[in-house]
Order: C-alpha cells, then structure tokens, then sequence
C-alpha cells in the first residue's frame, strides 16, 4: 500500500492538503520514503485540492494522513478510492515518520 502525507518542509506533515509542495509517499511493502513533488499545483489559483488528488492518483496512492481536506477535494478522493486518514488537531506539528507510525499502529494490516 502506498501512503501519501502532504508536507511543506519534506519533515512535518503540512497544514494544507492541497497547498502542499510535497507529498511523502510511504511504501508499506517496501518501508521506504521518498518525496513527489506538489509545486506545479502549489500556487494555482483554485482547484489545487483536486489537482493534488489526481496527482496522488496517478502516482498509486492508496491512503492519506492529513489534518484536513477541504469539501471538494475530499469528495475527489472519495471518487477515486483513495481513504483519508485524519490526524488529531492537538498533534500538530508533527513529523512526517510520526504520522506514519500512528497510521499503521491504528490500521494494521
């Protein structure tokens, strides 16, 4: 399964899914991390949630760890079959590897 965590400084999970410069895709087979650039949808003017999701999409992703996505992007999500995992308010900032251990300690596989 792969796992995407929307992130601005490659290290904490980023306030804004769809105004993230990167998304951490996780590889729960493989237990590695690498980044996908988010920057040719970062500065859009509108619509960058749904972008992102079809970036995610085309890039395999099966999950996000988010705090938040707005209305339209997460009806997108929904439509293409890619589940939401929601962070706590109260845990921010955290760290990209923390929100993945609290991922797969609550959703084992």
């Amino acid at each position: 399964m792969k796992i995407a965590i929307q992130t601005m400084d490659k290290e904490h999970v980023g306030e804004n899914f769809g105004r993230a410069r990167f998304f951490a895709i996780y590889d729960t087979v493989e237990k590695i991390t690498t980044l996908l650039s988010n920057e040719e949808h970062f500065d859009a003017a509108h619509g960058v949630g749904i972008q992102s999701v079809a970036l995610l999409s085309r890039a395999g992703i099966h999950r996000v760890i988010t705090y938040q996505v707005g209305p339209k992007a997460k009806e997108t999500l929904e439509r293409t079959g890619i589940e939401i995992f929601t962070l706590p308010q109260d845990l921010k900032p955290v760290s990209i590897k923390e929100a993945i251990r609290i991922f797969l300690e609550g959703n084992q596989e």
